[in-house]
């Protein structure tokens, strides 16, 4: 396996563009959906979704090494190592899938897609609940700040 900074960079650069992509997607219905639900301004929605974003991507991070440590060349071998791990999509065959043209990667021994699809969501609860408390956190520390400074 690589080493964290490589793996991290992939990530940030890889991982980070479909993220941003899909928050984009997600961003449609969760904007309408939320403004309806809270009291909060268009600018402290779009802010909290910012932050939420960041720390899912930083969490996401540490979540593809610590897959990638406990289950790359154990479990299984893919040939496309840019990204095998994502917080938002399971593991599936995608992953074993072929490069252009090239060879295919393949599960060790008796290792299973169910078996690695359980780990990748033992992973991805804590990164998404992680990303979560981090924001609350960071806003309310915010809003602590802001309204110590208005004082």
């Amino acid at each position: 396996m690589e080493s964290f900074s490589r793996e991290s960079f992939i990530y940030l650069l890889v991982g980070g563009s479909f993220q941003a992509v899909g928050a984009l997607i997600v961003a449609l219905f969760f904007f309408p959906i939320a403004r309806r639900l809270t009291s909060a301004s268009w600018g402290q929605l779009v802010s909290a979704y910012f932050v939420f974003n960041a720390f899912l991507l930083i969490w996401g991070c540490l979540g593809h090494y610590a897959f990638l440590a406990a289950t790359y060349g154990k479990l299984y071998v893919s040939m496309d190592r840019v990204v095998d791990w994502l917080p938002f999509i399971p593991f599936g065959p995608w992953v074993l899938d072929q490069t252009l043209h090239g060879p295919r990667g393949y599960l060790i021994g008796d290792a299973s897609l169910w078996q690695l699809r359980l780990i990748w969501t033992a992973v991805a609860i804590p990164v998404w609940l992680l990303a979560y408390a981090s924001t609350h956190l960071a806003l309310r520390s915010l809003r602590l700040t802001h309204a110590t400074n208005v004082a």
